[in-house]
């Protein structure tokens, strides 16, 4: 069974099938018969946001109680929801909601992973998810702590039981990565001690060599702003293993190189991709899609190929990143990623439920509209809340909704990250109109403003400065000290923030967003190059 007929066993219910399949993946494995590749792939589709699994997680926990399987699917369900509510952004512009969500999400994983390991004698797909929720977090490791391999549990507890797992060496060296913590000296003694230890055939080890290249090519582009070192990295990993070449194809993009030398990546990327039926696209390579000329047009009925396997996988941020490609090439035809957006909207997954509103056209109606955007609202995107709010009485009237629930988009709409109601919604709170519960929940009052509620107002607006919003910086540069005192404080008169006047373009700064989303869907999509 495939990655999708899992999570459709799972949805419907239909347990028995789904559980005897993946218990006998793991008794195959156990007894030598079952690469870890392919144990791994099997749980791999879990690492999903969709909503619509809940229930079913419920009926497998409850039909085969005290079983490896079930534990693992759920752990790794928890850090996909965990990766969604963080978002593809810098961490400056995750959300609040989304780094208590995040947090909440990796804790679940963790826990639920480590029991799981104790349910079976051989828990290599547990220890590799507590890694995944453990490098998601940053890596906690020092130098010394790699020279002399005091590595934590998941690594060094997998390992002994899997002396060959390429898999776990691949987790740990992203573990090590410059932008999470570690250092290139970090996975180039690890690398080298996995060389000397000899425990890995040259095949994998030249692959182990290949992602460390990868990731050296990676961040010399993000973040040291090297691109000629970017390019030679990328190079020496795509020479040893050609799905690597996407990164160099990225690299050269980012350097401006001519078009032939960036086509020569692509085909080689394409070809390596075509005989690869798991290798996925990263952000970035959607990104270094979009800045293609006329010289791509020999490799598109290829690329059309591989992004129509793409999104018949279900992959979800694949349509997201197919729908922007398509705004920003139309004459290249690509197929049509609209109702892989709306599977992934019903299962959750909150950009995919903005791509559906950004990509309406003039004809559909502003009834359908307000439905796509209200949908995007409840799976708590900042901005779609935003609109409610701003035009609520329309939403109040074609969705029965109460009075109250314009202040709950409100919050949403700032706690989401939009920083016009960040600024709203501090003036709001500043002016005592509303406050924040001690169970979260923003009411209506008329009162001066508590001391609580003018630190989250101050909150909000640093918020909002941290990524450059000029009227929460002009608001704070001008609020006196004594204003944030509840004893001393002036109480305000609220001022409705106008919305900006247009949404910038996705492409429109796009290293800020894919760094973090490449690392992300390098995650997601850890276990798909074999």
């Amino acid at each position: 069974m495939n990655g999708p007929d899992l999570l459709n066993l799972l949805r419907s219910g239909d347990i028995d099938p789904l559980h005897t399949h993946l218990s006998d993946l793991q008794a195959q494995f156990e007894a030598g018969k079952l690469h870890e590749r392919d144990l791994l792939r099997a749980f791999q589709p879990f690492q999903t946001s969709d909503l619509t699994l809940s229930d079913g997680f419920q009926k497998w926990t409850e039909t085969h109680p005290g079983t490896y399987a079930p534990h693992v699917a759920l752990a790794n369900w928890f850090l996909g929801r965990g990766w969604e509510a963080r978002g593809g952004h810098t961490s400056n512009r995750v959300s609040d909601q989304g780094w208590r969500s995040l947090d909440h999400f990796l804790t679940q994983t963790d826990g639920c992973a480590r029991h799981a390991a104790t349910l079976t004698d051989n828990p290599l797909a547990a220890w590799n998810v507590i890694g995944l929720a453990s490098n998601t977090r940053g890596c906690q490791l020092s130098l010394h702590d790699v020279q002399t391999q005091q590595y934590p549990d998941w690594f060094t507890r997998g390992v002994a039981d899997n002396p060959g797992s390429v898999a776990l060496r691949r987790v740990m060296l992203l573990h090590l990565r410059t932008e999470w913590g570690g250092s290139e000296e970090h996975m180039l003694t690890f690398v080298r001690q996995q060389q000397d230890a000899g425990q890995l055939g040259q095949t994998d080890m030249q692959r182990l060599w290949a992602e460390f290249h990868s990731h050296v090519a990676h961040h010399a582009q993000h973040f040291a702003r090297d691109p000629d070192r970017a390019i030679e990295r990328a190079s020496l990993a795509a020479d040893l293993y050609p799905p690597k070449a996407e990164q160099l194809f990225i690299a050269l993009t980012n350097a401006a190189s001519p078009g032939p030398a960036r086509l020569a990546a692509l085909r080689r990327f394409l070809t390596a991709a075509e005989q690869d039926p798991a290798v996925s696209l990263s952000g970035n390579f959607y990104w270094a899609l979009a800045k293609a000329g006329s010289w791509i047009q020999p490799q598109l009925p290829a690329l059309h190929t591989l992004i129509a396997r793409e999104l018949h996988q279900g992959d979800a941020q694949g349509a997201v990143s197919v729908a922007r490609l398509r705004h920003r090439h139309p004459t290249w035809k690509l197929p049509d990623p609209l109702p892989a957006l709306r599977v992934a909207r019903d299962q959750g997954h909150t950009e995919a439920a903005e791509e559906i509103v950004y990509a309406a056209g003039p004809s559909i109606s502003d009834t359908e509209v307000r439905g796509d955007i209200l949908k995007a609202a409840d799976l708590l995107s900042g901005d779609m809340s935003w609109r409610v709010y701003q035009d609520f009485p329309a939403y109040q009237q074609q969705f029965n909704l109460t009075a109250r629930q314009r202040f709950k988009y409100l919050h949403r709409a700032a706690d989401g990250g939009n920083n016009d109601a960040r600024v709203e919604l501090a003036q709001q709170l500043r002016a005592g109109k509303v406050e924040l519960g001690g169970d979260g929940v923003l009411r209506p009052v008329d009162t001066p403003p508590l001391q609580s509620s003018l630190d989250y107002a101050r909150h909000l607006l640093e918020r909002a400065v941290a990524v450059d919003h000029e009227p929460a910086r002009h608001l704070l540069n001008d609020t006196a000290e004594q204003e944030w005192n509840a004893d001393q404080a002036t109480r305000l008169a609220p001022s409705v923030q106008k919305p900006a006047a247009a949404r910038s373009h996705w492409w429109d700064g796009w290293w800020k967003v894919m760094l973090v989303l490449a690392g992300l869907r390098l995650l997601a999509a850890l276990f798909g190059h074999h």
